[in-house]
């Protein structure tokens, strides 16, 4: 009941606030001042308001105490609803209602400044009501007609930046938009374009079906389903032609306008010509645009695809499979192509041999078969699990770039089923390819340079960013390389800094380990036996029960027992990355082998995830244990057939194109399936990683950063010095002075922020929270969270 609730809470809420907001404008716009209310008992209960007596009395107490501002409260519910319907979360402690409520304050107060003695409604109600008139009196004595006027305008156009959560800049381009969007459309020709085409599709469908006839009579293929596909796929690409040449005339027609009031401005247009040739992606699923303070990235950061695709080359097909099955008969194996199901790279033929053919005899011709097809691959597939025919896939003249942008907009990435998705790419066939990392629960990936591995890797960290806050995801970045992952290493999901040195590398996965123990003893105290029992158990917890484990928390802190700790709110997912394996295992393994294989056996209830992924899939990198408990795998294209039998356990990695080409081996699946992954650009992620920067900084883990700086030993004074980052009971810091100055102007303090304010290393820093404490500068521990100052505004002496 719960889950169908939360499935429909959004919509309950935007229905709910739309039919609030209606009520009141219908109840305002019908008003009567000799309907029954507070000031008149009208006609005994008769009311005329269309939402009868209740109607009445609410907008009199409104338009009493508002006057027209009433109707700003109308236009607030508008935005509630709208806002919901959106996606976005609804908090009452949002600082948003007192934007609202004192923007009608002001609204009412502008009105009661020039229309003082204006009434309306048979002369009953002031313009800007009681409160308007209070206020703007009130003003009027301490700053008289002038200065009130720019106090009030100025204090509009802040609460309406405030409350819209907009800039200026944002705000003016929203006319500018309605006006550039009325000019540039022609309603006319759009009304006539749209009759007009009805009886061109009525001539295309005709030729098509002829078309049709035409293809099936040469393409020998038994079943007709490629015939079908192939001329729908031509009938879209006909429609995207003819809208592309719209757009095309009406920018023409924009260029010529221009060129008559200016000869200069050729050059800049040829770029807008372009910029229409962009097909627009349309998401269809709607995701919270808002969770709680943390506003989610927008599709819109991503790039459109261009609008022109690779069409199928018919006669290429047609040419290969004739080919295929006359290469075949040479090495006497009768049979028939049965279909042919083109993808985006690569087309698989599905071949259907005699009863005396077996079928390893057409595995061994992978190599003569290539030569046959003038192909860069083949890869004999074996038989297809539920047929009777065995899948040859051979590489396509023209390949088709996979867009990211197209697989985020599927409903499936955005399902409340998928806890954590990855977009893994399309299959052979173009079918969109989403999965569930939680579910399988760690990955493998491997690959040689140059065969799309850091774009993949890059694709699944940005697909998490789109679906997470930092609130319910957290990310180890470890990447010896220093480059693949450094773009992501200002996001404020980050549990970590961005780790490039192998030692301190093994000291993240040993956190880890650490990390994930504590999360299974609080798992036990709640009495469940995953994440998501534990997080919907705590998050029901009332306030008395979270301050109980709280002080509980806080005696096993102060006794020293610190091990016995245990969470008692949500915990959000981490989601450990590790971009090249086989560094880390030349130089660290006795200390990296052994906590990835304890995370990897253990970590999935507790919802830490690994990603592995490295360039040389060797077996002294890929152990057998680290093997066997990571049933999820991603092979692109790889060296020798060898390591492709390391990663996936059959042959096949080292047939692959580069550029994300991929064999997905999903778990409890017999044999791996053919992807090609996503691209996605060096600009896209920045602008995601940008969005996310902007809203926070990293809060990084105290513990972890304790023991990554007390690894790192010395670095002058920064970083803490040989001694481990400390100083004394006696000794004094020459930067005391002025942290405590800092300090005393915060609210809030804790030793990551010190760090990062002041650059100091963690060791450091931690020190001078202890200190703090004991001269009473700041509070007791509190878990995870900031320590409170306790001390007034100091001054250096």
């Amino acid at each position: 009941m719960n889950q169908f609730l939360k499935k429909f809470r959004q919509d309950v809420i935007s229905i709910g606030f739309l039919g609030l907001g209606l009520f009141l404008a219908l109840a305002l716009v019908s008003y009567n001042p000799m309907d029954p209310s507070l000031n008149s008992m009208g006609q005994g209960l008769r009311s005329t308001n269309y939402c009868g007596i209740v109607g009445s009395f609410l907008a009199d107490m409104l338009y009493q105490a508002m006057g027209l501002a009433a109707w700003v409260v109308v236009a607030c519910f508008g935005k509630i609803a709208y806002a919901s319907f959106k996606g976005e979360s609804l908090n009452l402690k949002n600082i948003r209602f007192v934007w609202a409520l004192l923007l009608i304050v002001n609204v009412a107060a502008l009105f009661s400044l020039y229309l003082p003695n204006t009434k309306i409604f048979q002369g009953q109600i002031y313009l800007g009501g009681l409160l308007g008139l209070g206020v703007s009196q009130a003003l009027m004595q301490a700053f008289n007609s002038v200065g009130v006027q720019v106090i009030l305008w100025s204090l509009m156009a802040v609460l309406v930046v405030f409350y819209s959560e907009r800039t200026l800049q944002e705000l003016a381009e929203i006319p500018q938009g309605l006006f550039a969007d009325m000019k540039k459309k022609k309603f006319t020709d759009k009304i006539a374009a749209f009759f007009s085409g009805m009886f061109v599709k009525e001539e295309k469908t005709k030729k098509s079906k002829k078309d049709e006839k035409a293809k099936a009579a040469i393409f020998p293929l038994s079943d007709k389903k490629f015939v079908e596909k192939a001329s729908e796929e031509e009938e879209e690409d006909e429609e995207l032609e003819e809208l592309l040449a719209a757009a095309e005339e009406e920018d023409e027609e924009e260029v010529e306008e221009d060129e008559e009031e200016s000869d200069d401005d050729e050059e800049e247009e040829v770029p807008a010509v372009r910029l229409a040739q962009k097909r627009k992606v349309v998401m269809k699923a709607k995701p919270p645009r808002r969770i709680e303070n943390w506003d989610m990235p927008k599709l819109a950061l991503l790039e459109d695809p261009p609008a022109s695709r690779i069409k199928i080359d018919k006669a290429e097909i047609q040419r290969k499979a004739d080919s295929l099955v006359e290469k075949l008969k040479n090495f006497s194996i009768e049979g028939s192509i049965q279909d042919a199901k083109p993808g985006p790279l690569v087309t698989m033929y599905e071949f259907k041999p005699n009863a005396d053919v077996k079928i390893s005899k057409i595995s061994e011709l992978e190599d003569d078969l290539s030569l046959a097809l003038s192909s860069e691959s083949v890869r004999v597939v074996g038989h297809i699990p539920g047929t009777d025919v065995v899948g040859i896939e051979t590489a396509n003249l023209k390949r088709e770039t996979v867009y990211y942008k197209d697989l985020i907009a599927e409903d499936t990435f955005w399902s409340e089923d998928l806890a954590l998705p990855m977009a893994v790419g399309r299959a052979v066939d173009g079918e969109p390819k989403v999965v569930d990392l939680r579910k399988m629960p760690h990955l493998l990936i491997a690959g040689t340079t140059g065969s799309g591995k850091s774009v993949f890797v890059g694709s699944i960290i940005t697909g998490l960013l789109f679906r997470h806050s930092p609130k319910t995801l957290r990310l180890v970045l470890i990447d010896p390389k220093m480059v693949d992952l450094a773009p992501f290493s200002t996001v404020p999901h980050l549990v970590l800094p961005h780790v490039t040195e192998p030692k301190k590398a093994a000291t993240a996965l040993k956190w880890a380990v650490r990390e994930m123990e504590k999360r299974y003893k609080s798992l036990s105290k709640f009495g469940v036996g995953k994440i998501e029992a534990f997080n919907e158990k705590t998050g029901n917890l009332s306030k008395a029960d979270v301050e109980e484990h709280e002080k509980i928390n806080q005696d096993l802190e102060e006794g020293k027992a610190k091990l016995d700790q245990y969470y008692y709110q949500p915990l959000p997912y981490i989601v450990i990355v590790v971009d090249e394996l086989a560094d880390l295992m030349i130089v660290e393994k006795q200390n990296i082998e052994e906590p990835i294989q304890r995370l990897t056996q253990k970590a999935r209830a507790c919802g830490i995830h690994l990603i592995l992924a490295t360039q040389s899939p060797r077996k002294d990198v890929v152990t057998g244990l680290i093997k066997t408990n990571i049933p999820g795998r991603v092979a692109l294209k790889v060296a020798s057939k060898m390591d492709s039998r390391i990663i996936i356990d059959d042959s096949g990695a080292e047939r692959l194109l580069p550029n994300g080409d991929m064999l997905f081996q999903a778990p409890g699946v017999g044999k791996p399936t053919r992807h090609h992954g996503p691209y996605l650009s060096d600009a896209e992620i920045g602008n995601v990683v940008k969005h996310w920067a902007s809203q926070a900084e990293p809060e990084y883990d105290p513990l972890a950063m304790k023991a990554l700086d007390g690894f790192a030993g010395g670095d002058g004074g920064e970083a803490g010095g040989g001694d481990g980052g400390g100083f004394g009971e006696e000794e004094y810091d020459e930067r005391y002075d002025e942290i405590l100055s800092w300090a005393s102007e915060q609210k809030e303090i804790s030793a990551s922020l010190i760090q990062r304010k002041f650059r100091l290393g963690y060791p450091r820093a931690a020190r001078m929270i202890e200190i703090f404490e004991k001269e009473g500068v700041v509070g007791p521990a509190n878990g995870s969270k900031p320590r409170q100052v306790l001390v007034s505004s100091y001054r250096e002496q």
